[in-house]
């Protein structure tokens, strides 16, 4: 019983004084090593120490790290701080909504631009190619048709089967790319502009050049067999039906076939009166929706040349 009393002391002994002997550390200590030094010239305290050489042992002292320095000295940013970045940040981010929304409407009207370039030379193309319908049929005229009650778009066009009784076919309707259209920048200024010679002038509006017409809806025509290039201020048939449509006396198409083939358009009895031109210029001008940014089109007739900005 004596015994087991005094083991049991000392094992209460042990344990009161656990904590205390886990707060006391050892220096660290050099070592020669066989007369040469660790790193820096010290050995570090084992994990364990003797406790005043008594043999118990204690636990080595754990270094301060970077981690545990910035939780002491509690380091961070402040409200003020992160809503000063916050706003920084939103101030950025509009800027660069905004630049990137001036860009977009950039690249998408020199899109169209680039498109309608290539639409004017297509058809030129199928003129001098003289591609023929799928049904077969031969083509005299290929025409681009703008008309601004429908500006986010423009169709490529046929005319055949003239000598007998003219007809029209749609082709293909070209759409602009999104937010694209057919309209100026300024109400000062006109999407569609033909440039007449004095020789083939018909038109001469209030306000305007007596050379200059800015007709709503226009034609771009390719004559084959050649390509002789000739606008028409109208594009409107007088009675719009199913396609093929038989092209009437009366329609605008038919003024492009009557100045071709050299028959009176009027009771003046001379071809330059009628709306259809071959010396003159067009100028097809593109947009974006809010009017921003602007490009331009123009088609020579006389040279048959296209010239955009």
């Amino acid at each position: 019983m004596g015994t087991g009393s005094a083991g049991a002391s000392f094992y209460n002994f042990i344990i009161s004084q656990f904590p205390n002997l886990l707060k006391q550390t050892r220096p660290m200590m050099p070592n020669t090593n066989n007369g040469k030094l660790y790193d820096k010239g010290f050995y570090p305290a084992p994990l364990f120490s003797d406790l005043n050489g008594s043999g118990g042992k204690v636990a080595a002292p754990i270094k301060d790290t970077q981690q545990t320095k910035l939780v002491k000295s509690g380091a961070g940013f402040t409200l003020i701080e992160l809503m000063v970045v916050v706003a920084i940040m939103g101030i950025m981010a509009t800027v660069l909504v905004i630049n990137l929304a001036g860009q977009r409407a950039g690249r998408d009207v020199k899109i169209a631009q680039n498109q309608l370039v290539s639409s004017i030379r297509q058809a030129q193309s199928y003129t001098l190619s003289s591609r023929t319908l799928p049904g077969g049929q031969s083509v005299q005229f290929y025409a681009l048709k703008f008309d601004l009650s429908k500006p986010t778009q423009y169709t490529l066009e046929a005319i055949y089967n003239v000598s007998t009784g003219a007809l029209l076919q749609d082709i293909q309707t070209i759409n602009l790319p999104t937010n694209i259209q057919i309209a100026t920048i300024t109400p000062a200024t006109y999407p569609i502009v033909i440039d007449r010679s004095p020789a083939s002038d018909a038109v001469n509006q209030p306000g305007n050049s007596p050379y200059l017409q800015t007709p709503t809806c226009a034609l771009i025509v390719f004559a084959a067999p050649f390509g002789k290039v000739l606008f028409n201020g109208g594009c409107v048939p007088s009675s719009p039906g199913s396609m093929p449509y038989t092209i009437q006396s009366s329609d605008d198409y038919e003024k492009i076939v009557n100045f071709q083939t050299n028959v009176p358009c009027s009771s003046n009895g001379n071809p330059p009166t009628c709306s259809a031109s071959t010396d003159s210029l067009i100028t097809i001008t593109l947009s974006d929706l809010g009017t921003t940014v602007f490009k331009t089109v123009t088609v020579n007739a006389v040279t048959g040349s296209v010239i955009f900005n």
